[in-house]
């Protein structure tokens, strides 16, 4: 597109030099250009203007005005905002296909793509620098040109290199990399090279340094008074480190340094600042752009034709932003024609600037295909490297009672207080707000926006009142215009007084980390940001999900200074301690079982609260002299166990994702249900054992039955033994055909979806139908009637065995400690390692006993402590839920006690027909329960 200039750009190019301002002139030894390009183009070259991301018709007064300003002035670049993916790459090319010379196509992408547009999102600056990793910061850089030069962007107007060390900074704060001099250089050098090694600009802002003031440039000059020794010690020192590591730009800022320039005139405006240090003293010979000339730190003070020549006077070699595009460059051009500035000056800069573009090749600018930006943006890869930014930047600035991580178990009520300035707290926090309140399942949100009056904070006490944990998220944009960097006064006025009140209170910061006080929070953590990424990563570690490594690249007090975060590992367990106690009686009651043959072997797994009090194992596999031992690792077939551990928790989740509802009528799957009382069948009647179908059936014994297809479509054909809700009759046929309702609206298997939604996820390693390790499974019983054999590491119910071994009443294979993690997982209402895996009412349903049928002691899935004698014995409380299986194996909780026990054996070998097992567990339950009221 770019032909009909090549010949005119190489005169330029061989007949560029570099110029030095002397006593305020220029001098260039070769002025004379080729007359293609005429003064007034060459000027507009000089200026960058402003486009967004979002589509226009042809009509478009917008996207007519630039198109004028390309044909007309051969403008020399745009800078693309905010709109979408689409909007971004349509705009950039039309506009870079019109343009007779290629345009820089420069982007605020500070954080990536992500901030403007649908691409990949980073953290701040400041969280990349609480990660303690400059990898990550040439990867950010890397990643943001890859994605920018997919969607045809070329010149990135990033990293901010100010240092933050003023805290009350209004528009700087968590841009910067922190409030070190060092620590800037580190984080900001490698960006660039990020940035650079993939061929486009990077620009290193807002030169000399806009940090050490209180002074938002947006709307005021910021004034800088300090002396000239520690501007080249602080804020000068990353700059000079930039301009040795070849960076390609700089970007002036709007900011008064007397020390450096006795005139109080913005840097931009200041000869002996851009020329005399920038140029002459450093040696910098890339491009100087200058930051927007529409801000009020200018147009309060210079008329912006005016501004665009002081900039270029100074040293500018683009002009970002005028107010009047037009007005400027006219009145840069009448400038030159009075002399004011030479044509010499204009030469050399528009010079430069197409040496920059053919450096980069955008002379010979390859078409960017849709297919680029659709394989490149937002990538996979590229938001992983943001997700483990964003994790390892969260820090813990103090934790004083270990209320981190939160365990939503320790705290039944919480009061989530939501506090801000900004009007859009609730949008930019939904996802955060959201989480806290699915996790917990308890949480009272209380939004504040506005400062609060004296009434206003006692009304919001009075509802603290009853809370067991005040959660506080405060939202500190850093915007323009803004001019705050911290909390209202009268919210940090409701901290103290919520500090009084003794309610463990947690603190997490979105944006700026500085408080005015930081004693009034038990714990606080700091984010530095309000992006995806780091509202997902603030949730993980407040939630003990990921491991907390941040240190602040700040100080935020004396106490909390650089280098300062508590370290904690990710939660791996569920529970908090093992005690593992000596229970004497109820030791002997199991050992004497297995002294009078009624088990060989036997696993007991014991909780209270979040403790595990009892993991331990008895006895051997078998009866046999040099049988293996029982060890906590070897695992069972659970029988029936399999309805609770598998087949329910599936039907949980089916039911939570609206796939699957109680209420469902079988005939919706079967028409073998539309007749008789058969039609009025639902998924609830075969979790509660009362749809009226057969206890058992034994197919193995039918040479008809083969498989599986054969046993659902005879269970489907059966006559009903009673009306439906009638009464409960345990039947392991109405789990089966719910097994097969779950795969046919899940269009999946049962044993991928348990592992799928619990196995896998709650860690239970041991936990499978189908055990491939067969060296560590008990045997059950020895067949000498259907499989002939002794059964180990295969399924003992016939049924399940002639359905391969994975069923909904049984086939499963587990270990007391899965189980009891299983259970515990219940006991915290659906919640594992921080995670919700089973909303809280779901779990509330499926185990409260039901009302109908009248006599029945089921609950939906699980069974409750019998109303006469139960074998779970006589201390559980009537909100307790369980289930045994057929080959020796109970699990009983108590959410009321918090106690779960798990108690495993092969009872059933060497044969089924032995008794006792009912007995045992009685006797056991009742030592346990009486035993451990203690702990």
């Amino acid at each position: 597109m770019f032909k009909k200039i090549h010949f005119f750009f190489i005169i330029i190019y061989f007949s560029c030099s570099s110029y030095q301002f002397q006593n305020n002139e220029i001098k260039d030894e070769n002025i004379s250009v080729s007359d293609e390009v005429n003064l007034k183009d060459k000027i507009s070259q000089m200026f960058m203007l402003r486009i967004d991301g979002k589509f226009h018709n042809k009509e478009s007064w917008g996207k007519k005005d630039i198109e004028y300003f390309i044909r007309n002035y051969k403008i020399g670049g745009l800078i693309t905002f905010s709109g979408n993916i689409h909007g971004t790459y349509s705009n950039i090319k039309h506009y870079q296909n019109i343009s007779k010379i290629p345009l820089f196509i420069a982007s605020d992408y500070e954080r990536g793509l992500g901030v403007f547009i649908n691409g990949t999102l980073f953290p701040t600056n400041m969280a990349l620098a609480a990660t303690g990793d400059t990898t990550f910061s040439y990867l950010q850089g890397k990643i943001t040109a890859k994605e920018a030069k997919a969607i045809g962007v070329n010149f990135i107007l990033a990293p901010v290199l100010d240092i933050n060390n003023n805290k009350d900074n209004p528009i700087i704060n968590f841009r910067s990399y922190g409030d070190n001099p060092n620590i800037v250089s580190k984080y900001g050098i490698p960006f660039i090279n990020g940035i650079q090694d993939q061929g486009l600009i990077a620009c290193a802002k807002h030169f000399p340094g806009h940090g050490n003031t209180n002074t938002d440039s947006h709307t005021k000059l910021p004034i800088i008074n300090v002396s000239k020794d520690e501007l080249y010690s602080n804020e000068l020192l990353p700059f000079m480190k930039a301009v040795e590591n070849g960076v390609k730009s700089i970007m002036t800022g709007h900011i008064v340094l007397p020390s450096l320039d006795d005139k109080n005139i913005p840097a931009t405006f200041s000869k002996k600042i851009i020329n005399d240090i920038l140029i002459n003293d450093w040696q910098y010979d890339g491009l100087i752009i200058t930051d927007a000339l529409e801000m009020g730190a200018l147009t309060s003070n210079v008329w912006h034709g005016e501004s665009a020549i002081k900039a270029i006077e100074a040293g500018a070699d683009i002009i970002l932003l005028p107010l009047n595009a037009t007005s400027a460059i006219e009145s840069v051009y009448k400038a030159v024609q009075t002399g004011r500035i030479s044509k010499e000056r204009i030469y050399h800069s528009y010079n430069k600037i197409m040496n920059q573009k053919n450096s980069m090749d955008l002379f010979n600018l390859k078409d960017n295909k849709w297919i680029d930006v659709e394989d490149e943006i937002a990538s996979y890869a590229n938001r992983a490297v943001a997700k483990k930014i964003a994790e390892k930047s969260i820090t813990l600035v103090k934790n004083n009672k270990n209320i981190i991580p939160f365990k939503p178990s320790n705290y039944k009520k919480v009061t989530h207080l939501l506090i801000s300035t900004d009007n859009d707290l609730r949008t930019r926090l939904k996802s955060f707000s959201r989480d806290v309140k699915y996790i917990h399942g308890n949480v009272n949100e209380i939004y504040v926006n506005d400062e609060l009056s004296s009434l206003g904070k006692e009304d919001i006490l009075n509802k603290i009142k009853k809370s067991d944990l005040v959660i506080v998220s405060m939202l500190i944009r850093i915007s323009m215009d803004k001019g705050i960097s911290t909390i209202d006064a009268s919210h940090n006025d409701l901290l103290k007084k919520i500090s009084l009140m003794n309610v463990p209170t947690i603190g997490l910061s979105f944006g700026s980390p500085y408080l005015p006080n930081y004693s009034y929070l038990d714990a606080y953590l700091c984010t530095y940001g309000y992006g995806s990424v780091s509202l997902n990563a603030a949730t993980d570690a407040l939630f003990g999900r990921k491991d907390i490594v941040g240190k602040l690249p700040l100080s935020l007090s004396e106490k909390f200074t650089i280098g300062s975060g508590i370290e904690l590992k990710k939660n791996i367990k569920i529970f908090d301690s093992s005690l593992n106690i000596n229970l004497d009686e109820s030791f002997n009651i199991i050992n004497n079982a297995i002294s009078d043959s009624i088990f060989p072997g036997a696993q007991l797994f014991v909780s209270k609260k979040n403790k595990v009090l009892i993991n331990q194992s008895f006895g051997s596999f078998t009866y046999e002299k040099d049988s293996k031992l029982v060890s906590n690792e070897s695992i069972y077939d659970v029988a029936s166990l399999t309805k609770v551990l598998s087949t329910t928790p599936v039907a949980m989740k089916l039911v939570q994702k609206k796939l699957l509802s109680l209420d469902f009528y079988l005939s919706d799957f079967y028409p073998e249900f539309k007749k008789g009382n058969k039609k009025n069948i639902t998924v609830r009647h075969l979790l509660t054992h009362s749809s009226g179908l057969p206890a058992y059936i034994e197919y193995f014994k039918s040479d008809k039955i083969l498989n599986k297809s054969d046993i659902i479509e005879d269970i489907v054909n059966l006559d009903l033994e009673y009306v439906p809700d009638e009464k409960m009759v345990y039947s392991d046929l109405g789990m089966m055909l719910l097994a097969d309702v779950i795969e046919k609206v899940s269009d999946s298997n049962l044993d991928k979806l348990s592992n799928r939604y619990f196995f896998k996820p709650l860690g239970m390693s041991k936990t499978s139908f189908n055990p491939l390790d067969k060296d560590i499974a008990v045997p059950t019983e020895y067949d000498d009637y259907f499989r002939m054999r002794l059964i180990k590491g295969e399924v003992h119910d016939e049924n399940a065995f002639i359905l391969g071994g994975v069923s909904g009443h049984s086939g499963l294979f587990s270990n007391a400690t899965d189980i009891g993690s299983f259970a515990k997982f219940f006991l915290n209402e659906g919640i594992y390692l921080g995670r919700r895996y089973l909303k809280k009412n779901l779990i509330k349903e499926f185990t409260t006993k039901i009302k109908n049928p009248v006599k029945s002691d089921r609950a939906l899935g699980w069974d409750t402590p019998s109303i006469k004698v139960s074998s779970a014995g006589d201390y559980f409380s009537n909100m307790s839920y369980g289930h045994l299986g057929f080959t020796g194996t109970s699990l009983w909780v108590d959410p009321e006690k918090e106690i779960i026990i798990v108690f495993l054996t092969n009872r059933v070998h060497p044969s089924r027909n032995k008794k006792g097992i009912y007995k045992v567990r009685r006797e056991l339950h009742n030592s346990i329960m009486t035993n451990i009221k203690e702990y």
